[in-house]
């Protein structure tokens, strides 16, 4: 690991002390995502020694937030998006048929925050059965009533 002391003071606390940082990079993330610890070899951070934080560049975070979503099992924003983009919904109108803020799910599409297993499940089911999530709005509608019965009539029809 290479490791060199600049003059630059700390963006995080303000002293100086803080180093560049190369080689493998290792991560301990909290409890609920399994795996133990992960490392991305070829590295480079800074580190400071004063608050013992580290500061990492764009592309050190995506490679841990792309480990992130595959251990857990997650679909990663990019593919939430194309699902959004493939049932031709907005944020908001895709935010509703899941059931959730706006916000909520525009930080899932933006990777700033990480969808429930629950959520990410009906993501899944939107992406292959679109038209089921149609039909269930359909009969949440104020013309639900009228499409009850339609769906019934074409039951009887089918006897």
């Amino acid at each position: 690991m290479e490791i060199s002391i600049a003059d630059t003071p700390c963006p995080l606390c303000g002293k100086s002390g803080l180093r560049d940082m190369k080689g493998t990079f290792r991560f301990h993330p909290p409890a609920n995502i399994p795996g133990g610890s992960i490392e991305v070899p070829g590295s480079s951070w800074q580190h400071c020694d004063a608050c013992n934080e580290d500061i990492l560049p764009p592309e050190l975070d995506r490679a841990l937030d792309r480990e992130r979503y595959r251990r857990l099992g997650l679909l990663t924003p990019a593919e939430i998006r194309r699902v959004r983009r493939k049932t031709g919904l907005s944020a908001v109108e895709l935010s509703r048929t899941l059931g959730v803020g706006e916000k909520t799910y525009t930080r899932w599409e933006n990777g700033r925050s990480l969808q429930t297993r629950a959520m990410d499940t009906l993501i899944r089911l939107i992406d292959r059965n679109p038209e089921v999530f149609s039909a269930i709005a359909a009969e949440r509608g104020p013309e639900r009533e009228a499409f009850v019965a339609g769906y019934f009539s074409e039951l009887e029809a089918l006897k």
